[in-house]
């Protein structure tokens, strides 16, 4: 082979190799010829509308290139003979397995309960139709997420499992099953809005995709008045949050959702420096030192009996250290009643009305609280 050539094959590997290496060794969005969908604020889903089929990219939240590609195919149409690499699923979803709540309730809210089949973790699922569907024996109570139970998985024979994924993390015993896995990351997103907008992904799955569409816009535009409200207030209180657990304090990462929205609200929160987007692992004498003068207090547990000072005391006697325990600013969401995760993912709209009512009282005088109660 002449040198010529040789310097035009090497060319051709080095180019291939750097294409590869941008993708992360996944397909890139760049190799889809269609319509790309206009996305606001997800910083992981990429959605293209193709002849005959959708495109739908969910990158990794957590490296380069892909966590998975979707091929979303109308159920009434034949399936296309050039369709790309990717997880083949005909819409709308007919039998689908949840493991959270929160998406249950968002198919509640698509008018598209009928489309969940098994649920896992059930007793953190709230949605009326599910939990009726539960009673009823038309859900199948699938185990924990933890620990799925396989026969009962097999019993509902899904077309799709909705799973939570996690940083190295597997999916144990579905990994050996013949079901697509949904890989719901939106709780990686870096914004409320950007976690919201993945109804628009989930919406296109259950043949929603215009209503999915509609509703984000609403929700966008009145996230989008109370930050505008919010950043007219003349003072930002300072925040802390969350309770100590048996091995660490953990507290939303500055680039969180919540961490994000403690910001839109008007606040400032203390933590908002540890730049991640999950949750922070930190100990007690880091909390103390950073927020004992802290003007507020947010807490949410989940619990058959209500949290009240007195308790919090005899579980830690360290919470006595803080100023808004002694000055009485500890507002607390007891989650078991109150369904904050499930409005506030794909309705943070909800959850942001309420923090601004909290943090500045004087801009929505007559607000009444959902989610937060102060803790006596």
């Amino acid at each position: 082979m002449c040198r010529g050539m040789r310097l035009h094959f090497l060319c051709i590997i080095v180019v291939t190799l750097v294409l590869l290496l941008s993708c992360g060794g996944s397909k890139c969005v760049s190799d889809v010829v269609g319509e790309k969908i206009p996305l606001r604020y997800s910083s992981l889903l990429s959605i293209v509308e193709c002849d005959g089929y959708t495109v739908v990219d969910v990158k990794n939240p957590w490296g380069k290139g892909l966590l998975q590609r979707y091929l979303l195919v109308p159920r009434d149409s034949v399936i296309p003979q050039s369709l790309p690499q990717g997880r083949l699923l005909r819409t709308p979803l007919e039998k689908s397995i949840v493991f959270s709540g929160v998406h249950a309730s968002l198919f509640e809210e698509l008018g598209m309960s009928n489309a969940v089949s098994g649920v896992c973790d059930a007793e953190f699922v709230y949605s009326p139709a599910v939990t009726e569907g539960l009673v009823a024996g038309a859900i199948v109570d699938c185990g924990s997420s933890l620990n799925v139970n396989r026969e009962k998985v097999m019993e509902v024979s899904p077309e799709a499992i909705f799973v939570l994924p996690y940083e190295n993390g597997g999916y144990g015993k579905l990994e050996n099953m013949p079901y697509t896995l949904v890989e719901c990351a939106d709780y990686m997103e870096n914004s409320p809005l950007g976690c919201a907008e993945w109804m628009r992904f989930y919406g296109r799955l259950l043949g929603k995709g215009i209503e999915s569409d509609s509703l984000f816009a609403a929700v966008c535009r009145e996230y989008e008045s109370l930050c505008r409200l919010a950043s007219g207030a003349s003072e930002r209180p300072t925040l802390m949050c969350e309770l100590k657990g048996s091995s660490a304090w953990y507290v939303p990462g500055g680039e969180s959702t919540m961490g994000r929205m403690y910001h839109d609200a008007g606040a400032d929160y203390i933590f908002s420096s540890y730049k991640v987007s999950g949750s922070v692992p930190l100990s007690y004498e880091i909390i103390l030192d950073k927020a004992a003068e802290a003007d507020i207090w947010l807490v949410k547990y989940n619990s058959t009996v209500d949290l009240t000072k007195a308790s919090l005391l005899e579980d830690f006697s360290g919470y006595g250290l803080f100023r808004p325990f002694r000055e009485g600013r500890i507002y607390a969401c007891n989650t078991r009643r109150n369904r904050i995760f499930e409005s506030a993912s794909f309705h943070p709209e909800r959850l942001l009305k309420e923090l601004v009512a909290l943090f500045h009282p004087e801009l929505l005088v007559d607000y009444e609280t959902e989610f937060y109660e102060k803790m006596h």
